[in-house]
């Protein structure tokens, strides 16, 4: 069997959850914020991260994809390590133009890996979950084709929400599509966004208070797996601990052993969201059957 290696990106999240495994590798992402550059999770982690922007309620982080170089540089010791394979999982292409950059260092690349571009069309943990679940099936030992075969099934069976505190840094960096007539610093609603299957940030519902918002991405959540017998929770925050714990208690109250993966949001993910997101999604593993 050929050698797999994985190559995740910051925006996945991994860092901040408890992942083993030699075949692993990290590409990252960096944020600005004034005249300061830093690498996504080595020089800022998120607690540092958003105590800095709940200081500065000005402050306006932009981020940046990893460099040629460095994607180029991570190849070059993937392949130096004995591995024939590489599969690069990334952001969404909706959100990000870190799959375009992944694609271009793939096709510049001089070596003899046989490397492959994934588009999760997700972004935090649930994009990380589907690096997980590739790392998982190199253990056991399915082939390139068959592990691309399964996350892309598994990246569609995603259902992904998330609330956000205020929409300034998503509307300001461009990142929530069809935001016209949204505009929940106006209105100082609590709105929910999802993820929809392009892989684009687009608004769901509108919510007055942040408790409302909060009950109302569970009731969906609810409602949705009453029809669904193997799931897979993913649950994100970005400095709203008391949030996230309040979500979680009660899909815990109706499913107490369900599989789950959580994590604070990555700075360059923060740094369009914003603080106080709660993010809350599931994957349908019933339709990962044959």
């Amino acid at each position: 069997m050929k050698k797999t290696a994985i190559v995740a990106v910051s925006t996945g999240c991994l860092d901040y959850v408890e992942v083993k495994s030699d075949n692993l590798f990290m590409i990252r992402c960096k944020i600005m914020m004034n005249d300061d550059t830093f690498n996504d999770f080595v020089d800022i982690t998120a607690d540092e991260f958003y105590q800095a922007i709940n200081e500065d309620k000005q402050l306006v982080p932009r981020s940046s994809m990893p460099s040629p170089g460095d994607i180029e540089d991570t190849l070059k010791t993937i392949e130096e390590a004995g591995y024939e394979n590489a599969i690069i999982i990334t952001i969404s292409s909706a959100l990000s133009g870190t799959y375009q950059t992944c694609l271009m260092a793939k096709n510049a690349y001089q070596g003899n890996l046989n490397i492959h571009v994934f588009d999760t069309k997700n972004a935090a943990i649930s994009e990380g979950f589907i690096s997980i679940e590739a790392l998982r099936l190199i253990d056991e030992d399915k082939s390139v084709d068959e592990i691309l075969d399964y996350i892309k099934k598994l990246a569609l069976s995603r259902k992904q929400y998330f609330m956000v505190d205020n929409l300034r840094l998503l509307v300001k960096n461009g990142r929530l599509s069809g935001a016209s007539g949204f505009l929940g610093s106006v209105l100082k609603i609590k709105p929910i966004l999802e993820v929809n299957d392009e892989g684009k940030i687009v608004p769901f519902e509108k919510v007055r208070t942040q408790s409302k918002a909060l009950d109302r991405m569970v009731e969906h959540v609810l409602k949705d797996l009453k029809e669904i017998n193997n799931f897979v929770i993913t649950y994100d925050t970005s400095d709203n601990t008391k949030g996230y714990e309040y979500v979680k208690g009660i899909i815990e109250e109706h499913y107490p052993n369900h599989r789950y993966y959580a994590a604070p949001i990555t700075p360059v993910i923060g740094a369009h969201t914003g603080a106080g997101t709660v993010g809350i999604a599931y994957f349908n593993l019933d339709k990962m059957k044959d």
